[in-house]
C-alpha cells in the first residue's frame, strides 16, 4: 500500500501534472514484480514504472514454474495484484502500468527503451537450460530438460500444445531417469509417479493436456541420479516428504545402503536441515511399524499393492551421464554412466573403468536453467558471463567492466538460477533500493515519455493489465466449473480472445 507521507503530498498535486521518473523493468515474474513493489513502496520522488512481459499473461516462474499441488508457494501473486491495482489507476505520486505481449529486442528494440527511460531493469530470468552435453542429448526422442517438462505440465503457451510431447508415445515408459536432485526433481518423480491419482491433482491447475498424455504411461520406476553423495543433496526437506509419503498408494522410495546408512554419517558435521533429512530417509526405510515418530506415521502404507500397480523411484547418488543410447526409431533405450568419487577436498571424480547402463525409456535432464543474453548485448556493449549479465549489486556492466548509467539487472538473469522466491525478494529489494539512490541523482531525461505505450503499438495486440483481470476471471471462473482452484487458457491466441471478455455468473 502507499506509504501516508506519499498518499498525503498526492492528494496536493494535479497528477498530470507530476515530472515522474520513468523505470521500464522487462520480465513480470516474481523478480521483476517484487522490482516494482520495492520502487513503488519506497520511492520518494514520483515515479512511473512499465512492467513489460512477453506473453499476454504476467508472472513468470509463479505461473509456470512452481508444482501445481503447490498452490501456497504462488501467494507472492496477490502481493503483485495488490501493487499493480493500487498504482496502476494513476491516482497518486507513482503510476503503474502492465504491457504483455510485447518482447523487448523482438518487438521494441532495447536501445529505443534505454533511450527514453531513466531507468531500465532487465529481469527476464531464464529461457535456456544447463545441458550434459553427452552423445544423444540433442537428437533422441525421450530426453526432455526440467524447463521444457514442468512448462509443459503447467500450461506454459510456448510448451502446452507442442507436439514434441503430444506424438510421444507415452505408452512405452516405464523406467524413467532424472539427471540433478533438486526440488524440481523430486517434483517432477512426483508428477510421474502419481499423476492418475485424481485426489492429488483433479483440484490443481496443471494442464489436462499433460495429463492425458502422462496418464497413459505404466511408469514403474524414476532414478533420481545425482553426481555427488547424500550429504550434497539439494532438495528441500518439504519436497522429500512428500515423495515418502506417496507410499500411501503403493509408490515406494528406496537408497542404496552403499549411499546411505546412518551410521556411516558424521552427523555432527551436518547442518540442522540434512540432519533431518537423514532422520526422515533412516525413518521410511524402516517397516511402518518399527518408525519411531509419529511425523513418519502419518499415513499407513499400501502394501497389498500388485506388482503390476507398485512403483517404486530411488535417491542414486556418484554417478556421471556419459552417453544415451537409442534403437532404430531414435527412442531412448538406455543411459551409460560412471560411478564417481568424491576426493577429501570435495572434487567429483568419475572412474572411467567403472562404466554402469540403466535400462530408460525417458530421461529428464533437470541441471538448471540457464539464462542467454539478448541480441542487442553485443551492439549496445553490455556484457554477458557465465550466464549472466555482468553486474556489481544489480547496476549492469558493459565489455570494459563500466557501469551503464540507468541499466540495472535482477533475478535469475543477475545471478543465475539459484535460489527461492523468497530469496529473489531480497534481491529484488536490494537491486530497487540501488535504482533509488541512483534516480535521486540522476537528471531527468528532456524528451522522456510519460506514456510510453506508444512503442507498443505495432500489429501485435498488446495487453494491459485490465486485459489480464478479465482474462484471469475467465480462468478461475472455468476452475470452478470443474471443481478446480484454475483453469489455464493454454494457447495465446485463446488467451487474446478472452482478454476483453466479462465473466458471466
Amino acid at each position: 500500500m502507499m506509504p501516508n507521507f506519499l498518499r498525503s503530498l498526492s492528494t496536493t498535486c494535479n497528477n498530470r501534472d507530476i515530472q515522474r521518473k520513468t523505470i521500464s523493468i522487462v520480465g513480470s515474474g516474481p523478480s521483476g514484480f517484487y522490482t516494482a513493489y520495492r520502487l513503488l513502496s519506497k520511492s520518494k520522488i514520483p515515479i512511473k514504472v512499465t512492467l513489460w512481459e512477453k506473453l499476454p499473461v504476467p508472472f513468470g516462474l509463479s505461473r509456470y514454474g512452481v508444482a501445481p499441488d503447490h498452490p501456497e508457494v504462488k501467494n507472492c501473486e496477490e502481493t503483485f495484484t495488490s501493487i499493480a491495482n493500487e498504482y496502476q489507476k494513476d491516482n497518486g505520486l507513482h503510476d503503474f502500468q502492465f504491457i504483455g505481449n510485447r518482447t523487448i529486442g523482438k518487438d521494441i528494440p532495447l536501445k529505443d527503451l534505454i533511450e527514453k527511460q531513466d531507468a531500465v531493469i532487465l529481469s527476464y530470468g531464464c529461457m535456456g537450460d544447463k545441458k550434459l552435453n553427452i552423445p544423444g542429448e540433442k537428437d533422441t526422442n525421450g530426453v526432455f530438460s526440467s524447463r521444457q517438462f514442468v512448462n509443459w505440465y503447467n500450461g506454459h503457451p510456448e510448451y502446452s500444445t507442442s507436439k514434441v510431447f503430444s506424438n510421444f508415445d507415452w505408452s512405452r515408459i516405464k523406467n524413467v531417469g532424472i539427471i540433478g536432485n533438486g526440488n524440481v526433481a523430486l517434483d517432477i518423480a512426483r508428477v510421474l509417479l502419481s499423476n492418475n491419482i485424481g485426489e492429488l491433482w483433479d483440484k490443481t491447475d496443471i494442464s489436462p493436456l499433460a495429463m492425458k498424455c502422462l496418464n497413459q504411461a505404466p511408469i514403474k520406476n524414476v532414478k533420481i541420479i545425482a553426481r555427488r553423495d547424500f550429504v550434497h543433496s539439494k532438495f528441500t526437506n518439504k519436497e522429500l516428504r512428500e515423495l515418502w509419503e506417496l507410499e500411501r498408494y503403493g509408490i515406494f522410495g528406496s537408497i542404496s545402503k552403499k549411499y546411505f546408512q546412518l551410521g556411516n554419517l558424521n552427523i555432527s558435521n551436518l547442518s540442522r536441515p540434512m540432519k533431518r533429512t537423514a532422520e526422515m530417509c533412516y525413518e521410511y526405510l524402516k517397516p511402518f511399524n518399527e518408525r519411531t515418530k509419529k511425523s513418519y506415521k502419518k499415513y499407513q502404507p499400501l502394501v497389498n499393492v500388485g506388482e503390476t500397480q507398485r512403483k517404486t523411484w530411488e535417491l542414486d547418488y556418484l554417478k556421471t551421464p556419459t552417453s544415451i543410447k537409442r534403437d532404430s526409431n531414435g527412442n531412448i533405450t538406455a543411459l551409460e554412466l560412471f560411478e564417481n568419487n568424491i576426493t577429501e577436498d570435495n572434487r567429483v571424480i568419475p572412474m572411467k573403468d567403472h562404466v554402469i547402463n540403466y535400462d530408460m525409456d525417458l530421461l529428464i535432464t533437470s541441471l538448471g536453467y540457464e539464462a542467454k543474453p539478448m541480441d542487442e548485448f553485443k551492439e549496445l556493449g553490455i556484457q554477458f558471463e557465465h550466464g549472466h549479465i555482468a553486474n556489481v549489486e544489480g547496476r549492469v556492466q558493459n565489455q570494459e567492466g563500466i557501469i551503464v548509467p540507468g541499466l540495472y539487472t535482477a533475478g535469475w538473469v543477475k545471478h543465475g538460477s539459484k535460489g527461492v522466491i523468497a530469496a529473489t525478494m531480497m534481491d529484488a529489494f536490494n537491486v530497487a533500493d540501488g535504482i533509488l539512490a541512483d534516480l535521486e541523482t540522476f537528471p531527468s531525461k528532456p524528451s522522456v515519455e510519460q506514456d510510453i505505450s506508444f512503442l507498443a503499438d505495432n500489429k501485435v495486440e498488446k495487453v494491459s493489465w485490465s486485459d489480464w483481470e478479465s482474462l484471469n476471471n475467465y480462468e478461475l471462473l472455468q476452475g470452478t466449473n470443474q471443481g478446480k482452484v484454475r483453469a489455464k487458457v493454454l494457447t495465446v491466441p485463446e488467451m487474446l480472445a478472452h482478454k476483453h471478455q466479462k465473466p458471466s455468473y
